[in-house]
This record gives structure tokens, C-alpha cells and sequence, in this order.
């Protein structure tokens, strides 16, 4: 990629988080204000302008955004063109110290909601040793929690794979099914219950549990409601 175009992937890629914020807002009822932070994105540590207070660009990353989505601080930023471990590895070390000064600006309380958000090249979605780095890079939380989205060969088919993505943020709403669940699950799960004739205190009970259990993603959650159902027309 040119550096033309890496800026153009990481600020599409902020614009989508930005206007995701903004209709989760909606949906929720709750409003998430999304702002940019491009002093997190800066050389220097807070409260400071000169070389002493700054890290050398050589150890930065070329390219890096700052965005704050109420409590959530994000620095978003891209991994190499190709999967090699050691070029993985040294863009991750450089968005490690960009999440250090980014720390520099942030509360210690702030501090424990950053996130370094890191973004595949064209391709990597399908991509066995991308997938290996991928998981490898969300694996160390030094400094920040690791997030990394592999970006499909197909420019069309990047809303569905960002909709994937965001499944695993704090974007999340699975009590909110017919923004973060897949037309394909609710369809599931409306056809099933279209065919009941009265739900039993059992079901209605585990359906209860597994939508309130926080730690289960929304793929996991819908299929604990199907089986539940499943279950339930058996007695």
C-alpha cells in the first residue's frame, strides 16, 4: 500500500467507528459522543514540547489515528502488507509506544479503557498465517488491549466483515437484536417461534440467562436461545 492510501484506509476505518457510535446511540438510547484525539496520535507526552519529551519516530508508527467514544480511548492503526512475524512484530512494538504517550494523556482510570485497534491488509480475512498473527497480537496486552481486523479481498464486502468485527467491542449490543444480530439468526429464531403454541417458564427462563450473560458473544447467545427453544417443544 502507498501511504496515500494507508491514511485513507485508517480514516475510512475511524469515519466507520464514528458513524457506528452514532447509531448505536440510536438504538440504545444512550448517546456515545465520538471525538477525534490527534494529540494521542502525536510524538510528544502530554505536557510537552521538546525532543526530551518526545519518542523518535523510529519508534512510532508512520500511520495512527486517536479517537475517544465516551469512556474508550482508540488508537487505530494498520499492520503490515505482509504476514511475517518479525515486520508484526515491530508494528506492534511502535503502536505499543504510541499507546504509551497516549497513556500520557489519559486519567489512570482512562488508562484501563484504551484500546490499540489494528487493521489487516486487503485479503488477510481468508488468510490462515494472518489469522495466526492476528490472534498472536490480541494475545499481548502490554500497555493495551489488542484488537485486529482482517480486511477482506473484496472492497464490497467490508460492512459485513466490520459488522463482524465490532461484534467483539464494547459496540456490542446483543440485548439489542435487530442491530447486532444477523438477519440470518433472526430469521432462525423467528421461524422456530412462529410455530409454538405457548412458551414453557423454562425457556422464557433460559432465554432470561442467556441474554444477560455479558461474557457470551451474540452468536453464542442466539444459539443458546434456539437450543433453548429446541429444548422447550420437547416437554
Amino acid at each position: 500500500m502507498s501511504a496515500i492510501s494507508n491514511s485513507s484506509v485508517l480514516s475510512h476505518f475511524c469515519e466507520r467507528l464514528m458513524s457506528t457510535a452514532q447509531r448505536v446511540s440510536a438504538v440504545d438510547h444512550r448517546e456515545m459522543i465520538a471525538e477525534l484525539k490527534p494529540a494521542l496520535a502525536g510524538h510528544h507526552f502530554n505536557g510537552g514540547t521538546t525532543s526530551a519529551s518526545m519518542l523518535s519516530p523510529s519508534d512510532l508508527p508512520a500511520e495512527c489515528e486517536a479517537l475517544s467514544i465516551n469512556r474508550y480511548t482508540l488508537i487505530l492503526g494498520l499492520l503490515p502488507d505482509t504476514p511475517a512475524l518479525e515486520a508484526v512484530q515491530e508494528a506492534v512494538r511502535r503502536y505499543r509506544n504510541q499507546c504509551v504517550i497516549a497513556r500520557s494523556f489519559l486519567s489512570p482510570a482512562q488508562s484501563l479503557d484504551l484500546l490499540l485497534v489494528l487493521v489487516g491488509p486487503r485479503g488477510s480475512d481468508t488468510d490462515e498465517e494472518w489469522d495466526a498473527l492476528a490472534k498472536f497480537v490480541e494475545r499481548d496486552e502490554r500497555v493495551a488491549r489488542k484488537l485486529v481486523w482482517l480486511m477482506p479481498i473484496d472492497p464490497a464486502s467490508d460492512a459485513e466483515s466490520y459488522e463482524r468485527f465490532i461484534k467483539q467491542t464494547f459496540f456490542a449490543r446483543p440485548w439489542i437484536q435487530t442491530d447486532i444480530l444477523d438477519d440470518v439468526e433472526l430469521d432462525k429464531l423467528t421461524t422456530e417461534s412462529t410455530n409454538n403454541d405457548g412458551l414453557p417458564r423454562e425457556t422464557i427462563d433460559a432465554w432470561e440467562l442467556a441474554v444477560l450473560d455479558q461474557d457470551k458473544t451474540p452468536d453464542e447467545i442466539v444459539n443458546e436461545l434456539v437450543e433453548a427453544w429446541a429444548v422447550g417443544r420437547t416437554k
